[in-house]
């Protein structure tokens, strides 16, 4: 590798006495030659300097000031980065794999295309990895650990996240007290509205202290298969197109996500707040949504052959044109909802209070419609479950 500049040789000098002595040689051999594999820079201060290229593959980097350093194609791998200062970092096409970056503070850095798989973003003393808007487009964090992780406002279109852990993460304690505190982190929130409809309240635990914060994110056309996404806000997150078969949203928060042209085949939506989200055309066959609450959701021309939406409140809900062939809905609340155009061949409708929903030129052939609510229904040119054609709801307009 070619030597760094003069620039950074007598920039170097400035920096020796601010590390320890024992690593005052490593940070020598790093700004003269660029190969410091296995070097311990721990403590170190390489704020805004250009390390480009650089190969530090195993340093150790523990609490390293990077603050606006430049290591775009640099080689991290297996380097021990926790608790390092990294906010406006430059790290494109770098490679992180297995990189330990637990409680990094990485604000605003640049991360587009880096190799970040296996990486270890967890706590670290209590304290978590912080990415708030930073760029991670492209980039491939295949199999992850993301655990407790702030990535706000972050930008993560086209980003492998395959195989990735966003689950709740704690902080490692011994005292009886700590552990106490921890527990309490846990505060529930309620959703007014049971889910029947009656008056209650129908409550889901909020996201801890310690979830994933990936609210308000760029996730356009990202991986997220397999991912174990517990607990985790989305809170408006736009993940347009994104691929999240068989993920693991348990829990999570997705107030207003953007879930358009999404492919969630296979994935876990129970208990969760997804009021306001936006489902349409996105795949979700057999998807299971029980207990889930999704008043003012869109799901137009949506597929949800043979999904599950048990027990759940879905006022005013937009499933306009979807498939629902063999979708389970028993006992939950669809006042007000606009079926209309949509393939409910073989549904599950028992139990239901269906009252002024629009059900017009819907498709109900062989839907069980057991001790449901139609009352003021819109059932114009509804293919009732024997086949008759419904003209309740017809305008003269409409029949002529």
């Amino acid at each position: 590798m070619k030597t760094l500049t003069g620039i950074l040789l007598l920039t170097s000098l400035a920096l020796t006495p601010m590390v320890r002595a024992e690593n005052a040689a490593d940070l020598q051999k790093l700004m003269e030659t660029g190969d410091c594999i296995g070097c311990d820079l721990q403590d170190a201060d390489l704020r805004n300097l250009d390390l480009r290229g650089a190969n530090l593959e195993d340093a150790n980097l523990i609490n390293t000031k990077l603050h606006n350093a430049n290591l775009s194609k640099a080689n991290l791998k297996g380097a021990n980065l926790v608790n390092a200062d990294m906010d406006g970092v430059t790290l494109r096409n770098a490679n992180l794999q297995k990189a330990q970056m637990r409680g990094v503070l990485m604000a605003d850095a640049d991360l587009e295309g880096a190799n970040l798989r296996g990486a270890d973003f967890t706590l670290h003393d209590g304290e978590r990895a912080i990415l708030t808007g930073s760029n991670l487009r492209n980039a491939d964090l295949t199999g992850a650990y993301l655990r407790g992780i702030k990535l706000k406002k972050a930008n993560l279109e086209g980003a492998n996240l395959s195989y990735t852990d966003f689950s709740t993460d704690y902080p490692q304690t011994s005292t009886t007290e700590s552990a106490f505190n921890v527990a309490l982190l846990a505060v529930p929130f309620a959703i007014p509205g049971a889910v029947l409809g009656v008056v209650g309240e129908f409550v889901i635990p909020e996201a801890a202290s310690y979830n994933a914060d990936v609210s308000y994110a760029n996730l356009e056309g990202a991986i997220l298969s397999n991912a174990n996404l517990q607990d985790i806000n989305l809170h408006e997150a736009n993940l347009k197109k994104a691929n999240l078969q068989n993920a693991n949203l348990h829990h999570a928060y997705l107030v207003n996500t953007n879930f358009r042209y999404a492919n969630l085949t296979g994935a876990r939506l129970s208990d969760i707040n997804m009021e306001g989200v936006d489902f349409s055309y996105a795949t979700l066959p057999q998807t299971d949504f029980h207990l889930s609450y999704l008043v003012d959701a869109d799901f137009s021309n949506a597929n949800l052959a043979y999904a599950k939406l048990t027990e759940i409140n879905m006022k005013n809900a937009d499933f306009s044109g979807a498939n629902l062939t063999g979708t389970i809905f028993n006992s939950s609340y669809l006042v007000g909802v606009n079926l209309s155009d949509a393939i409910l061949k073989e549904a599950q409708l028992k139990d239901i209070n269906m009252s002024g929903a629009n059900l017009a030129a819907a498709n109900l052939h062989n839907a069980d419609l057991a001790d449901s609510n139609l009352a003021n229904a819109n059932l114009c040119g509804t293919i009732m479950p024997n086949d008759d054609i419904s003209q309740i709801g017809c305008t003269a307009i409409n029949v002529r």
